[in-house]
């Protein structure tokens, strides 16, 4: 039976149809957000899921998703395309994923989305301003008289969504709430009603609409510079051969380079999800699924490669598997991986050819199911796809569990 996970990693679905907001409105909309809810149906920016909800009900993580993918092609003028994967194991909704593969919006981890948890106002703007980078829309100037400083709750504002709610106020995206005691406050870890977030959409369009770059239908970009999440979903031929200078333009963006810091890489990497085998007690293999953080403009290319290995004669036996980890080597880029690393050791040669292992204890191909061998199925997956073997890259170490994509 064909797994779940086997899929044409050269085609793009076109699910902007799923996408297209439907006649209908919200229930019991308060009397002071009529008009301006009103005004986000007539801009195409409510969503068919929220047909006859309530709208003061609050908006969870996947309702927003569907919401701001309308609010993307309105300021992109972009059609909205998506993979065929499922990065989430509980959450299917193409939007969320289309959301997912844009920037727009990440997972708790571990494969997790959490499509039905309420989402705070600081997230909503940090949605906003990921849609402004996919849009390629810059919003480093002030505008307007408001000031984040104006609000009495600023120290609430959690340091990952200070930027972006500092831009939402001064673009009068999001506008403070009366506190009790009278001061206004902008209640960042609060969460937010449906028609909150609609107005919160509808002002962020009437703001960065006429600002977008001219659009077609055609899928997001490849790549953009090494400071932001480039989309990785556009590569016609992923087993082409590449050159040096086009493996840097497809890893880091045109004219982009290696990642100076821990922040500026992890803005680069996004968690996929792979089919793999797990070796049992008794011998037998069941099929299982790992989570892998890697580098955005790799993603695809390592779907296919752990596909291919799935689906290979051997079903190699996957303990466990890494790839980014902000260190020394191209593990740092996300573009290196390890599979068993303690039966696929890392050794330095001695002056008499033999071995010391560093990590890891022993490479035993053949013997231990768990070794790689030159050749086999996940060796002939990698290099199919330009990675290197640190089994045999090198000429003062061995590490037979590293695969790097420079041969670093």
């Amino acid at each position: 039976m064909p797994h779940r996970f086997i899929r044409s990693m050269g085609a793009l679905t076109l699910f902007a149809t799923l996408c297209m907001s439907h006649a209908g409105a919200l229930s019991n909309v308060s009397a002071w957000a009529e008009k301006d809810v009103a005004a986000a149906q007539a801009a195409g920016l409510v969503p068919g899921s929220l047909q006859t909800l309530n709208a003061r009900g609050e908006v969870t993580r996947a309702e927003f998703c569907n919401i701001a993918l309308n609010v993307y092609k309105t300021i992109s003028g972009k059609a909205v395309f998506a993979s065929g994967r499922q990065p989430f194991r509980d959450c299917d909704d193409p939007n969320v994923t289309a959301a997912f593969e844009l920037g727009i919006v990440s997972g708790r981890g571990n494969g997790i989305f959490d499509p039905n948890a309420n989402i705070k106002r600081q997230d909503l703007c940090v949605m906003l301003h990921n849609i402004l980078d996919a849009a390629k829309i810059d919003a480093s100037g002030i505008v307007g008289d408001a000031c984040i400083e104006d609000y009495a709750d600023i120290s609430r504002i959690s340091d990952y969504a200070l930027d972006a709610v500092v831009t939402m106020v001064d673009y009068a995206v999001v506008s403070g709430l009366p506190a009790p005691d009278g001061t206004n406050i902008l209640s960042p870890d609060g969460t937010a009603t449906r028609e909150q977030a609609l107005i919160m959409a509808g002002r962020f369009c009437n703001v960065f609409a006429e600002d977008a770059p001219a659009g077609e239908a055609t899928p997001p970009d490849a790549g953009s510079s090494a400071d932001s999440p480039h989309d990785p979903w556009q590569q016609p031929d992923l087993t082409v051969p590449l050159t040096d200078e086009q493996k840097m333009t497809l890893v880091y963006g045109p004219g982009g380079g290696p990642y100076q810091s821990a922040e500026q890489a992890k803005a680069n990497m996004i968690e996929i999800a792979v089919p793999v085998w797990r070796l049992q007690e008794d011998g037998s293999k069941k099929s299982d699924t790992a989570y892998l953080v890697v580098n955005r403009g790799l993603a695809p290319i390592y779907a296919a490669i752990f596909e291919e290995i799935y689906n290979g004669a051997e079903r190699f036996p996957i303990k466990n598997v890494g790839c980014y980890s902000w260190r020394t080597g191209e593990h740092s880029q996300g573009t290196a991986v390890d599979i068993n690393w303690e039966e696929n050791m890392e050794a330095t040669i001695n002056d008499d050819g033999t071995l010391t292992p560093t990590t890891g204890s022993h490479w035993s191909p053949g013997i231990d199911p768990y070794s790689i061998p030159e050749g086999g199925d996940v060796y002939n997956a990698f290099t199919k796809y330009g990675f290197s073997w640190g089994g045999n890259a090198w000429s003062s170490k061995r590490d037979y569990m590293h695969f790097s994509y420079f041969g670093r």
